[in-house]
């Protein structure tokens, strides 16, 4: 009698085999296995970011690549004032822009005026925000200067006062780890998430940003130079061979990427985000400049070179974060990264 109303009362529970069942997923439905995800549903929220995000992405890396070139190039001695003007110029309307398109993505300007009440070292978000607003401040500074000395401030003692006490020197060894700051913490601020293809590249998407965005400062500044035919000739021949060794550094950091994703990386390179990473990342802002870059200098062969750079660059930042978004709504992804399998296994391929 006991044995009979146990059962009746497990029945009445909807317990099979002392498993709570549900009216909504009953043991019968495969999804309820743990293997094969989590009913469906995304375990985590993947980011809401649209194209504001790796345009961000994008300009900041661009900003840190001109910062790079125009300090190493005062440094060794070889500054092309055509480059000191234009890379002073620059910064300042990235410093515009930046936040333009980090509060338009927020949807409401009071969300970023919430980072500004306190600094957190451990929040790459926290970092980005500050170092945006101290480079800013660093790089109005020497535009002021620029100014004057290009007689934008008129030629008054206020030109002349500004030209003579702004520290030139001081202020450009300032901007430039922040502006290298700011174009590798693009990438650390993805993978300081719980998104498996982000995550799991923790130690390489920092450089691999950084390497990305000096890569598209480099062409930024070709490009120009070539538009409004000015800078020296020493200057786009050095621009040409740093280009050069930039995109294979680049390239070798996109394959120890792909290398450490291991099989989280396959939304980079399958499907429709695999033809924009394939197609206008690996051939044609990496691999097609290469190509031209080997050949004889002409003018119209660099600045299809630089266009191809910096479009590739741009493909780059977008096919990440749609391969975010993807490897965020895959469950079997999430589960299988957070249950310890993310440690490299003999077959893994991506």
């Amino acid at each position: 009698m006991s044995d009979i109303s146990s059962e009746a009362l497990a029945a009445g529970r909807g317990e099979q085999n002392g498993k709570v069942q549900t009216s909504h997923h009953p043991k019968t439905d495969p999804k309820q296995d743990e293997k094969k995800g989590y009913y469906g549903i995304p375990p985590i929220k993947r980011a809401h970011w649209t194209w504001q995000i790796p345009v961000y992405f994008w300009l900041g890396g661009i900003t840190a690549g001109v910062a790079l070139f125009t300090a190493v190039s005062k440094l060794v001695g070889k500054e092309d004032p055509a480059v000191t003007r234009l890379g002073r110029y620059f910064a300042v309307v990235s410093m515009i822009l930046s936040p333009v398109l980090l509060i338009w993505d927020l949807g409401r300007p009071e969300r970023f005026l919430n980072m500004m009440r306190i600094w957190k070292l451990r929040s790459p978000m926290s970092n980005q925000s500050w170092s945006l607003v101290a480079y800013g401040n660093v790089s109005g500074i020497l535009m002021l200067k620029q100014a004057a000395e290009d007689g934008l401030l008129g030629r008054g003692g206020i030109a002349r006062l500004v030209a003579r006490l702004v520290p030139h020197r001081v202020l450009q060894v300032l901007a430039l780890p922040l502006a290298l700051f700011i174009g590798s913490n693009t990438g650390t601020l993805l993978s300081a998430t719980s998104v498996p293809i982000w995550a799991r590249n923790w130690m390489l998407m920092g450089p691999t940003f950084l390497a990305s965005g000096v890569s598209t400062g480099l062409s930024f500044i070709s490009l120009v130079l070539n538009l409004l035919r000015t800078g020296r000739k020493d200057t786009h021949h050095t621009l040409q061979r740093a280009e050069k060794v930039m995109l294979l550094v680049e390239s070798g950091l996109i394959a120890a990427s792909l290398a450490r994703m291991s099989r989280w990386g396959k939304p980079l390179v399958t499907g429709k985000i695999g033809a924009l990473f394939v197609g206008g990342t690996l051939i044609g802002g990496i691999a097609a400049p290469l190509a031209l870059l080997s050949g004889k200098e002409t003018r119209n062969k660099s600045m299809l070179t630089s266009v191809l750079v910096l479009l590739g660059g741009l493909a780059f930042r977008f096919a990440v974060v749609l391969a975010g978004r993807k490897s965020a709504d895959d469950p079997q992804a999430y589960f299988s990264f957070t249950r310890g399998e993310n440690a490299p296994q003999p077959g893994d391929k991506i």
